[in-house]
């Protein structure tokens, strides 16, 4: 018998306090920096994700050990989707400059261990331990759960 995974996600308006913030803004600036780079890289070589974990995985430890290793793995397939859209828009001649430019970008935390709810609450690993971000009612999440 052969099991399927359903995976859903859904998006929750949050707020944090002062050292949450901070924490979360210690991993937001380098990943910006991270997916910008890895854009350009994968649009010049057509690279992979895993193309670009061979090019940028080691370096990106060095220079930013608190970020997790998931994060990283997380830039790769961000900057990979936004390459790949950045071409097809360029052949339709839908883009507007000659590289895309990264304004926002999302922390994904897509294994389990990394991440809880609890009450009302959203507890998420980062650096600094366990941050907590309050969410408000929201019925997608409690239909899903």
């Amino acid at each position: 018998m052969e099991f399927k995974v359903l995976r859903r996600t859904v998006v929750l308006e949050c707020y944090a306090n002062r050292v949450a913030r901070e924490a979360l803004r210690d991993i937001v600036e380098p990943l910006k920096t991270m997916v910008s780079e890895m854009v350009e890289y994968a649009l010049e070589h057509n690279a992979s994700q895993k193309t670009l974990h061979r090019v940028f995985y080691e370096r990106y430890r060095r220079e930013y050990p608190w970020i997790p290793t998931r994060v990283i793995k997380g830039a790769y397939r961000d900057a990979v989707r936004r390459a790949k859209s950045f071409r097809e828009r360029l052949k339709k001649g839908k883009a507007y400059t000659s590289k895309p430019e990264v304004r926002r970008v999302t922390i994904v935390y897509s294994d389990n261990q990394d991440w809880s709810i609890e009450s009302g609450s959203l507890k998420i690993k980062t650096h600094r331990g366990w941050v907590e971000l309050k969410y408000g009612n929201n019925r997608q999440l409690h239909r899903y759960l």
